[in-house]
């Protein structure tokens, strides 16, 4: 077990900036959710003006700066867009669950000189009063759908693969659980890094146990190559409430509602299969949210915790150490409130989100790993 423990806050020029948007106002939640790839950040305010909105900055030489505010093209009242956000690259994901018969994902693209645009709108071949975009994720010309209340009695889930092509995108894939339980939650979480896509399945099992699919790519077609637990799985852990990847790499978290509080534990592809090397835990109580986010880019992994008790609030950063996991070093912004509640990492930038700051306005913090 890799436990985290208070440390000193980081040098104060590791905070690169203090994000917010041009035009949020008290209850936007802008930091609800957060993303980031390269020089480009994205921080999704779901809750604004009772839409949603996301909003786009770019790192410049005079710092980050905001670029773009995005919104669809047909959101309706209570739609919460930027409920969740994913970026690779030129393409940026967006889920909207409104009060609409089927849920959206949209995908904006940005071509050289150009503005970001929305370049589609995204739904489920069969969806219907279902949880189309639950979860999105992308790398490259993939992004990963999921669709954890699927067919009638909403006990069936599934997960959608789509492409670009030269004509647009088209659904590709549709992968299921291949034995999960009724229930099974399975598509609650996805993750992609390249050609291995992670699903969690968190109400797996009759006591809500819970696993972690991993799935990888095999020419046109995906298939499951593990299906992950962890090594002290109890009753009503819900493991694989979220996701991660990183190359050979995958970081799957259980719940709130165990016993134990949330644990997040590493595996990692091996000559055996995929073996569980790491489990990180956090500083303090159950109450301290840690591991309520986390991501990971190549052999960092940034863990939240949105702590009601400043002191131990904040975002743990682990790096690979041989075989295992060590903890380098707490990430935090005194007074933000709810500070970890989402995180992005890319390469060695930090992004982390703090929805409830500024009386739920809302604010995101850039760090250097």
């Amino acid at each position: 077990m890799v436990a985290a423990s208070p440390r000193s806050a980081p040098p104060i020029e590791k905070q690169l900036a203090e994000l917010k948007g041009s035009d949020t106002v008290a209850g936007d939640g802008f930091g609800g959710s957060v993303a980031i790839s390269g020089t480009t950040a994205v921080v999704g305010a779901p809750d604004s003006r009772g839409y949603g909105r996301v909003y786009v900055f770019t790192k410049a030489s005079t710092g980050w700066k905001q670029t773009a505010e995005l919104k669809a093209a047909d959101t309706v009242a209570s739609e919460q867009f930027g409920r969740l956000v994913a970026i690779s690259g030129s393409t940026i994901i967006v889920a909207a669950n409104g009060p609409r018969s089927a849920d959206r994902v949209y995908i904006f693209t940005k071509s050289t000189g150009l503005s970001w645009r929305q370049a589609a709108e995204l739904k489920g071949p069969d969806t219907d009063y279902d949880g189309f975009g639950s979860s999105v994720a992308v790398s490259g010309t993939t992004v990963v759908v999921g669709d954890d209340w699927k067919g009638s009695g909403h006990v069936y889930s599934r997960v959608y693969i789509f492409t670009k092509t030269s004509s647009g995108w088209k659904n590709a894939v549709e992968l299921n659980g291949n034995g999960a339980s009724l229930g099974s939650g399975f598509g609650s979480s996805v993750a992609i890094s390249g050609g291995t896509v992670a699903v969690g399945a968190p109400f797996d099992g009759s006591k809500q146990v819970g696993l972690a699919y991993v799935f990888t790519k095999t020419g046109t077609s995906w298939d499951r190559v593990a299906a992950l637990r962890n090594s002290d799985t109890v009753p009503y852990d819900i493991f694989g409430l979220s996701v991660a990847v990183s190359g050979n790499t995958v970081v799957v978290g259980t719940g709130t509602t165990g016993p134990r509080g949330i644990r997040v534990y590493v595996f990692a592809k091996t000559t055996s299969g995929w073996d569980q090397v790491a489990e990180l835990k956090g500083p303090g109580s159950f109450s301290d949210l840690f591991g309520l986010a986390f991501a990971i880019s190549g052999s960092t992994i940034v863990v939240g915790a949105p702590s009601p008790a400043n002191a131990r609030r904040g975002a743990y950063l682990f790096t690979r150490s041989g075989s295992g996991w060590k903890l380098e070093e707490k990430l935090y912004v005194s007074g933000a409130v709810s500070f970890g509640s989402s995180v992005a990492i890319s390469a060695n930038t930090v992004l982390v989100g703090a929805d409830a700051q500024a009386n739920w306005t809302g604010r995101a913090y850039v760090f250097a790993a």
